[in-house]
């Protein structure tokens, strides 16, 4: 079988085939996806539904529970007659009568029962206020009777009395068992005079939770309105200490969310039991606050779903290949025909792949067809002719050569392929050459030189977007000036302004004190302060003051204070050894008042009057690291003193500005006074 004849034979197979396959599989897709998307929430339906009813079972117990206590406190609020050995026979018989009952109590308000208390200052059920607290309880196997306790701090008695209202307690340790309380006050006109209550312990509902099953694996545990586990079946150490927020999982958080505002729900999730796939399936438990919680693997609750996947997918499958044998069968009946109509074509054909278009087809064929390569023979005339031309002019317009025209004389749409071109290269040369002038004026700055030849569709995106370019850069450039002068402005004034007030400070601090070296030291101070607010002036008056030359700064700081300190400085000379760096306002201007206290303490500390000295700072940057040395050759620092602990406020200053800017300082008492600061 020639190559030819097996590809068309190939694409109608394959248009048959595939078309009917592609219909046939959508609407097997569409039944499935339906089907199995109705199974699926049938079956999320059932497992809502069997967490709703495992709640409202659990909702039923709690609220007999709160009857009993409600009961307690009814039946004690109607007795004006009851005594104490009476009301103690009635709660030990309901405790009798409810064996799933932890201990039932009432508490009374100090001589709110009988007015007798100081009668049963610690006989059996009393403290030591002989209040009547009787507590009948199982806490140790067998019914005993004790008092209550705690009740001057615990919620099961506080928050009753506070609100005058029933209570259910979040769950709580009472010596050592881990309860819930419900709580009824106990009111005489209109008054509280104590409460009645019942407690469970939470240990009956976690032996009844842990056995509830769903589907082969679930399981379920109940947690509290906080999210706090009250059950759970396999991790029973986070009973009364973990709650759902511990878990750490996003989704489970998420939950607990909802189980405080007392909302059900659901959420998928990897189960940290068991690390595979599971939905949590949440209910409230209304009656105090509570909520079951049942986790079901995914595989196990859409089992269902997926079996029935399964067998539509199997039925789909053998229609399928059913329908593609039909198919078949009909595009061989399709092919037969043509078959000699694609064998005469094969050598024009590959001529034609190869770009060879003077190949003709042959004319020689059956009437019914001789149209066929007639039709095709004279395309290939027409067609020919505009594609060499075609080529040309492409070509020139890639080499460049925008200036480069068709001159094919052709008609109707090669005509109109032939002037498009034309049209092309004359807009793509008035295109470049218009964005050229403005590239060319933006290189030098000059923002004003617009775009003024707009092409369109990607053209018109090209043009536009240079010229959007143009203006933003244009507008960039000039908020970037006004704001530079703005900051500088700001800057400026605000360190200004704080130099003379600390100027001010100084000046009007001496005048409090007699002693001329106090007063010396102030005007020492406030010659320095002058002194950096002279090199600040210099600094404003600079161009950019977000990189500033610190070692021209250092010059004129030194070169400042040699002139502020008129004593001596003919006898001190200045050595200065610094390069060339640049460093942003916030490290500049600490490190320049560093050098400043430093350079200033040497001219009053290191020389006596008339003596010869050097003073210098050395600038560098090393291995990425700003190093600073400042020192002189005087007489040295004293080595019984600590510079970080000095009461110098000069000093305090330097190691107070080093710490702000990350630096390290050093002192070298080696010869003379040497100070090394290193900035990372």
């Amino acid at each position: 079988m020639k190559l030819g004849e097996t590809s068309l034979k190939f694409k109608l197979i394959l248009y048959i085939v595939a078309g009917t396959l592609l219909v046939l599989a959508v609407s097997t897709a569409m039944t499935i996806s339906t089907v199995t998307t109705q199974e699926e929430e049938l079956a999320y339906k059932q497992s809502i539904e069997m967490a709703r009813n495992y709640a409202n079972d659990f909702n039923g117990d709690m609220e007999a529970n709160r009857a009993i206590a409600e009961t307690i406190a009814v039946s004690m609020g109607s007795y004006d007659s009851m005594s104490r050995d009476e009301a103690n026979k009635m709660l030990y018989n309901l405790l009798v009568e409810h064996p799933h009952l932890l201990g039932t109590y009432v508490a009374y308000e100090p001589n709110a029962f009988d007015g007798n208390d100081e009668l049963y200052v610690n006989s059996q059920g009393h403290d030591a206020t002989g209040r009547f607290i009787p507590y009948w309880n199982k806490i140790d196997g067998p019914i005993m009777l004790h008092p209550l306790l705690n009740y001057d701090i615990l919620d099961y008695y506080q928050l009753p009395k506070k609100t005058e209202k029933e209570v259910i307690t979040e769950p709580y340790y009472y010596e050592g068992v881990f309860i819930v309380s419900y709580v009824t006050p106990i009111m005489k006109d209109g008054e509280f005079i104590g409460i009645g209550g019942v407690d469970v312990s939470l240990n009956y509902l976690d032996e009844e939770i842990s056995e509830v099953k769903a589907f082969d694996t679930g399981y379920a545990f109940m947690t509290g309105n906080t999210g706090i586990f009250v059950s759970h079946p396999t991790n029973k150490d986070w009973i009364g200490e973990n709650t759902l927020y511990d878990l750490e999982i996003e989704e489970v958080s998420k939950a607990a969310d909802e189980i405080k505002e007392g909302k059900s729900g659901h959420v998928e999730i990897i189960d940290p039991d068991t690390g595979e796939e599971a939905v949590m399936f949440y209910e409230p438990i209304r009656t105090g606050n509570y909520s079951f919680v049942l986790v079901i693997p995914k595989d196990e609750m859409l089992a269902g779903v997926y079996t029935l996947s399964n067998k539509l997918l199997q039925i789909s499958f053998v229609a399928i290949f059913f329908m593609a044998g039909i198919s078949y069968l009909i595009a061989l009946s399709f092919t037969r025909p043509i078959k000699e109509i694609v064998s005469d074509f094969k050598s024009i054909s590959k001529d034609a792949v190869r770009g060879k278009l003077d190949s003709r087809a042959e004319t020689d064929v059956e009437i019914d067809f001789k149209e066929i390569p007639m039709g095709l023979n004279e395309i290939l005339d027409a067609v020919i002719t505009p594609i060499r031309d075609t080529i040309r002019l492409t070509n020139a317009l890639a080499m460049g050569k925008l200036s480069e025209r068709s001159h094919l004389n052709v008609k109707g749409e090669f005509k109109q392929l032939a002037n498009t071109l034309d049209s092309f290269a004359e807009m793509l040369e008035t295109i470049i050459k218009d964005l050229s002038q403005v590239l060319t004026a933006v290189q030098k700055n000059d923002f004003s030189r617009k775009v003024q030849v707009y092409g369109e569709g990607d053209f018109l995106i090209l043009t536009e977007g240079i010229e959007k370019t143009r203006e933003t850069l244009s507008r960039m450039i000039d908020e970037r000036e006004k704001i530079e002068e703005i900051r500088k402005k700001e800057i400026h004034h605000r360190i200004k302004n704080n130099l003379q007030v600390i100027s001010s400070l100084l000046d009007l601090e001496s005048d409090k004190f007699e002693s001329e070296e106090v007063v010396e030291a102030f005007k020492e101070s406030q010659n320095r302060v002058i002194s950096m607010a002279l090199v600040h002036e210099e600094l404003y008056r600079s161009k950019d003051m977000e990189s500033i030359d610190f070692s021209d700064y250092l010059m004129k700081l030194v070169n400042e204070l040699l002139y502020s300190y008129a004593i001596n400085k003919d006898q001190i000379k200045i050595k200065m050894n610094v390069d060339q760096i640049f460093l942003d306002m916030d490290t500049a201007i600490p490190l320049g008042m560093i050098v400043n206290e430093i350079v200033s303490n040497s001219f009053k500390h290191a020389f006596e009057p008339g003596e010869e000295g050097e003073i210098y700072v050395n600038l560098s940057l090393e291995d990425r690291k700003l190093k600073l040395l400042v020192g002189d050759n005087g007489a040295g620092f004293p080595e019984n003193i600590n510079f970080r602990e000095t009461e110098s406020l000069g000093l305090q200053l330097v190691t107070t500005l080093t710490d702000q800017i990350d630096g390290t300082i050093e002192l070298d008492r080696s010869k003379g006074t040497k100070f090394k600061i290193i900035l990372q």
